[in-house]
């Protein structure tokens, strides 16, 4: 589910003698308008909560901040590029 990209949706049209005017509500997330639509139960409404705070921006970069942490040993001859110029 896409909790972070806001989307407009398309919820009319409308004709002014021959141009075709399209009419778009907010930009919202899928997962807020999952919310407010009132048609999930609590239990989901808990695990989208979770999934949503385990795959936030910040616990990303967290995740990438540790594996690159990871990868700094692994250099070649343990130095980098910028320190042997």
């Amino acid at each position: 589910m896409n909790f972070f990209q806001p989307v407009q949706k398309l919820i009319g049209k409308e004709r002014e003698g021959s141009k075709l005017r399209k009419v778009h509500d907010l930009a919202r997330t899928p997962y807020r308008r999952a919310l407010e639509s009132g048609v999930l139960s609590e239990a989901s409404r808990a695990e989208l909560d979770a999934l949503r705070a385990a795959h936030g921006p910040l616990a990303l970069r967290r995740r990438l901040d540790s594996e690159l942490e990871r990868l700094w040993p692994l250099r070649i001859g343990g130095r980098s590029q910028v320190e042997t110029a």
